[in-house]
């Protein structure tokens, strides 16, 4: 049995009365934040329909989890999806409002942990990222280094850097802020971490330079190193949250990157009519290759439905093998016509977080779709243009699901429908897809 830091060993009363097991500890790292931005839910799995018991730890900025923090004793509940054996967990109602900080969860034998799902604003969600969801092993080797990706500064706000030791001891940290081409912008040395818990640099971009207003600065990385096994994240806790962002860590820089053309269809390639509307087709990623990034662009002719419609499906990216009705999603994305709302599904089998913005897709009109996944950065770049080039939505969140080949299951783009489901969902019928263009980084 793997070394357990000491506060896990409190929390042997939540082992099973019969089995005496120990219970499995997860770590919730959550970012900075500003107040009221939203809701941060646990997905876990059971074995058994009466456990619903998890003991959750607070451990802010600056604390020690070692003989500290704060604990409550949370129940899971059966959430949207009425799936009883993957009940949720919601954290908002213990975490502050800002800050940030480390949750530690215990759930009673029997009761894990699959994933976190991260929602800004809610009652419409307007952006959403996946969390890391660790267990002690997961965190990195004391004395590597890793590189957080992508912080940025605008001319009202800028993302901080956290630091998370996992172990029993405090750590000692160095941070190097390097330009986006890798030269060495700023550096600190002899950042204190405590045993079991947090520390915030609020500042780590002050020698970025502020930005024109309304603008943005982009690619500047952090190498952290520590002397304990830890994990870094960055977060843009911008004004509007919307804008709000998660800055994932790599274990390398992605450098002198190759674009690669996976598919390319000009002029109409698909025209959704009866008995023709529905199109599924694989992306041919080679299952060897490390690919960063992937972009599908189109058009579409958008027509008004020919009769009653709710839902009208658009586009989707899925793999084959997954715990989604045996999929994997990386997002769907579908119009509420009557609303005049558009909604995009993050990929989450249970916890059921999508993203929702006003705006119609008007009939006789052509929109541009643009939509960039990064692995690195664990982030879906969502954007739709009008046919003067205006933006209609431009939501950046995150990736739930990296895409990759599993098992020789490759990555499928679907558009349209095969027909109406639950009498709600319809095939956009009459509409033109255009001018396909799938390309890679690797």
């Amino acid at each position: 049995m793997r070394r357990l830091p000491l506060l896990i060993l409190a929390l042997a009363f939540l082992c099973s009365s019969a089995a005496f097991a120990q219970p499995t500890i997860s770590y919730v790292l959550i970012p900075s934040q500003v107040p009221g931005a939203g809701a941060t839910k646990v997905e876990l799995v059971r074995t058994d329909l009466t456990l619903t018991a998890v003991q959750a730890t607070y451990v802010g900025p600056g604390e020690s989890g070692v003989g500290g923090g704060t604990s409550t004793t949370l129940q899971a509940y059966v959430g949207p999806s009425t799936s009883k054996p993957n009940p949720l967990l919601n954290l908002t109602p213990v975490l502050p409002g800002e800050g940030g900080g480390m949750m530690i969860l215990a759930p009673v034998a029997g009761l894990n942990t699959v994933e976190v799902s991260f929602e800004v604003e809610q009652a419409p969600v307007k952006t959403a990222w996946k969390l890391p969801l660790l267990g002690e092993a997961d965190f990195f080797p004391a004395k590597s280094t890793i590189f957080v990706l992508n912080l940025v500064k605008a001319s009202d706000a800028a993302s901080n850097l956290q630091i998370f030791n996992v172990g029993a001891t405090a750590a000692t940290c160095t941070v190097q802020v390097l330009r986006p081409k890798g030269s060495l912008l700023d550096e600190r040395d002899g950042i204190q971490v405590p045993a079991l818990g947090v520390t915030n640099l609020a500042d780590v971009m002050r020698r970025v330079g502020t930005p024109g207003a309304g603008g943005l600065n982009g690619g500047v990385n952090a190498a952290v190193t520590c002397d304990q096994p830890f994990y870094a994240m960055g977060s843009y806790a911008a004004t509007n949250r919307w804008d709000t962002r998660v800055e994932f860590p790599a274990t390398q820089i992605p450098t002198n990157l190759t674009t690669v053309t996976l598919d390319s269809r000009p002029g109409t390639f698909f025209r959704v009519k009866q008995g023709a509307s529905d199109l599924t087709f694989p992306v041919n990623l080679d299952p060897t290759v490390n690919y960063h990034t992937m972009t599908i662009a189109f058009d579409v002719a958008v027509k008004d439905p020919p009769s009653f419609t709710v839902f009208r499906n658009v586009v989707g990216m899925f793999r084959h093998g997954g715990r989604r009705f045996n999929k994997t999603l990386f997002f769907g994305s579908f119009e509420n016509f009557d609303k005049k709302k558009y909604v995009i599904d993050v990929g989450t089998p249970f916890i059921e977080t999508t993203l929702k913005y006003l705006f119609p897709l008007v009939g006789g009109r052509t929109y541009r779709f643009n939509i960039t996944l990064d692995n690195d950065q664990h982030s879906n770049h969502y954007v739709i243009t009008d046919q003067s080039g205006a933006v209609v939505m431009d939501t950046l969140a995150g990736l739930y699901n990296d895409f990759e080949t599993v098992n020789g299951n490759q990555v499928q783009i679907e558009m349209g429908l095969g027909g109406v489901a639950d009498n709600a969902y319809f095939p956009p019928y009459g509409w033109a897809f255009q001018n396909l263009d799938i390309t890679a980084t690797k």
